[in-house]
């Protein structure tokens, strides 16, 4: 009768979430009590046969109504082919729905092939992007082990990071690896 799916009334039965106000009002105004009667547990069982016999017509309003968005297909094809071209930075599937106005899954049934290429370019543009992250954290190391050796301190990552740009480029392999090959460069590791 209310449209509300059994999970969430079982989450509130359980005492697990509690409803929210508007939630309800709306259940109030269906059943046609007040607040306190929906609230005081003896007056809902008095009245419980009447409220099954109300007809579901009744019960919907327009707030639960989908809306219809009619799908373009020539022209969402089209932004698709633009966003593939594009020279931008390539964005994600979900990214790309959302600026077209359409479910993920709405694009991905109709232009699977746009779809995976879009994906494509986006995983291979994180890839890139990684490698160039890596690479310039691992020349950013290689620069303060040779200025802290010049200083005269020992080049310790606690002390590296403090002059890192991101500190938290140690988690990956490839600048620890980048640590180590500095330091042995100044003799400082066998």
């Amino acid at each position: 009768m209310l449209e509300i799916p059994k999970n969430k009334v079982w989450m509130w039965q359980m005492g697990k979430v509690l409803p929210e106000l508007k939630v309800i009002l709306k259940i109030c105004f269906t059943l046609q009590v007040s607040v306190l009667d929906f609230l005081n547990q003896e007056t809902l069982k008095e009245n419980y046969s009447q409220f099954r016999a109300m007809p579901q017509n009744q019960v919907r309003d327009s707030s639960t109504k989908k809306l219809e968005v009619k799908f373009d297909s020539d022209r969402t094809q089209q932004l698709l082919e633009n966003v593939l071209q594009a020279n931008e930075q390539p964005l994600p599937m979900t990214a790309v729905a959302k600026r077209l106005g359409y479910p993920k899954r709405v694009l991905y049934r109709h232009f699977p092939e746009l779809c995976r290429a879009i994906s494509a370019e986006y995983v291979k543009y994180i890839k890139e992007s990684r490698i160039k992250r890596i690479e310039y954290c691992c020349a950013e190391v290689k620069q303060a082990v040779r200025q802290l050796h010049t200083e005269g301190i020992y080049p310790s990552e606690a002390s590296i990071s403090r002059l890192l740009a991101k500190p938290g480029c140690f988690r990956d392999k490839q600048v620890r690896a980048a640590l180590r090959a500095a330091r042995k460069e100044i003799c400082l590791e066998p």
